[in-house]
């Protein structure tokens, strides 16, 4: 049975491969677009739109967006998503997600695989986090670049204090605070590369520790990626994290075409451009010797008029305008 690996190893892995232990061996994981669109075809509509064809979530919750359903870890490769989506992680680790003004939230597919393709901003009190655009691409050392600001209603925040340890969309702060919210929070966007992967440790863990006041265990991934090949730290290649708009489309074009398709139910969701939980796919495993922290309600944000009187760390770099698609899906603006 020919199955992408994000899913049946990868992901598979995840559920017992985090470990705070050293993992005896690893094997690689191949993908390719073609197999991205069997595995998500079933969770949503692919759709025409400027980076070829994008793939838009169904049935979620009406405030869905990216990487909003599932929890941060630090591993060997920095900070790492594990998504609770009922589609898995891939759509978190290769490619990009953008914003279609007819559709929603769309996912742009890609082959290089990074822990999170995002963008930051945050504080003492807050981190926030947002998709990086479709555009980017970064050359043999990784990025470390100007930050990559986008329009506020593209991130997500929570506490500093519960980054860590718990579904983000428990301890997320109101959106509608977001704007106030990113103003005081300073805009970092840098990812390395080492031995051909994409490395992401731009927001420094020592802050998160201060905050949680915990020590955050580095967890292991029996199940790596596979290194990019065919360049070298001398080679001025250029790579974007989303794969050429040509190619996606053949690779779509050359599956077998489906007469009728029932699409997955997630009991309880109504409407939107997502749905809720999968299950234990992506169980998570806490390091020997600490407890995984409890979901709480998070604390409510600072007075919006203190906030405003701070202005630091913004070095504007405007990215991200919603593209236009075709089709149905999540119509809900960020």
């Amino acid at each position: 049975m020919k199955k992408l690996s994000i899913t049946a190893l990868f992901l598979g892995a995840l559920a017992v491969g985090f470990s705070a232990q050293p993992a005896p061996a690893q094997a690689y994981v191949d993908v390719s677009i073609g197999d991205f669109y069997d595995e998500l075809d079933p969770y949503g509509e692919w759709v025409d739109c400027t980076y070829g064809d994008c793939w838009v979530p169904e049935q979620v919750e009406a405030d869905w967006q990216p990487y909003t359903n599932g929890e941060w870890i630090y591993t060997d490769y920095g900070w790492t998503w594990v998504s609770n989506d009922p589609w898995g992680d891939d759509p978190y680790h290769y490619g990009t997600w953008t914003y279609l003004d007819r559709d929603g939230w769309a996912w742009v597919p890609g082959t290089v695989w990074a822990p999170a393709w995002v963008t930051w901003s945050y504080s003492d009190d807050y981190v926030g986090w947002a998709p990086l655009p479709p555009t980017v691409a970064f050359g043999a050392s990784g990025y470390a670049g100007r930050p990559i600001v986008l329009s506020s209603t593209r991130y997500v925040f929570v506490p500093t204090s519960r980054f860590v340890g718990t579904n983000v969309r428990t301890v997320r702060v109101a959106p509608q605070q977001s704007a106030v919210i990113f103003r005081q929070t300073t805009p970092i966007t840098r990812f390395g590369v080492t031995g051909g992967i994409v490395r992401n440790t731009a927001l420094p863990i020592e802050r998160i520790q201060r905050a949680t006041r915990t020590r955050i265990e580095t967890r292991k991934i029996r199940t790596a990626p596979r290194p990019m090949t065919g360049w070298d730290r001398d080679s001025r290649r250029q790579v974007s994290i989303v794969a050429p708009a040509r190619e996606v489309r053949e690779a779509i074009a050359a599956r077998p075409q489906k007469s009728s398709r029932s699409k997955a139910a997630a009991p309880g969701n109504t409407g939107g451009n997502g749905r809720g939980n999968r299950g234990p796919e992506t169980r998570v495993q806490a390091p020997q010797g600490q407890a995984r922290p409890q979901a709480a309600a998070p604390p409510a944000p600072p007075n919006p008029q203190k906030l405003e009187k701070s202005q630091k760390g913004r070095a504007p770099q405007k990215s991200g305008k919603p593209e236009k698609g075709k089709g149905k899906g999540n119509k809900n603006k960020p």
